[in-house]
């Protein structure tokens, strides 16, 4: 498991070869360091996988995010048709960081991709 940012903010990346799945959970009130570095992170995490991999995406613990997190998100969604990853999924516990997503993944095209529990 691959730790980023500190216990107030942060996030872990970890692949299950057994099930094929990248699993990401975030949390805290990301830094413009922390935030910067999310897609690309999660990005390669995905890119050395084999096609059809699952993303399970745990933010149930973030709080909502400034604009580069955002855009780290956003872009990180947008590509995951092109890494092969075969559904997404987001859990949140926020309402405010639901709706968030929410838009960042129908901007980013990843919709169809994409389930939120």
């Amino acid at each position: 498991m691959n730790l980023f940012g500190n216990d107030q903010a942060g996030f872990s990346v970890e692949y299950d070869g057994d099930t094929r799945t990248v699993r990401v959970e975030a949390w805290g009130f990301w830094d413009a360091t922390v935030a910067s570095s999310f897609g690309p992170v999660v990005r390669d995490a995905c890119r050395a996988r084999p096609r059809g991999t699952t993303l399970e995406l745990d933010m149930s613990r973030l709080k909502p995010m400034r604009d580069e997190g955002q855009k780290s998100f956003g872009t990180l969604m947008g590509a995951i048709r092109g890494l092969g990853i075969e559904e997404a999924s987001v859990v949140t516990g926020s309402e405010l960081t639901k709706l968030q997503l929410l838009r960042l993944v129908a901007e980013s095209g990843a919709r169809e991709r994409t389930r939120f529990r």
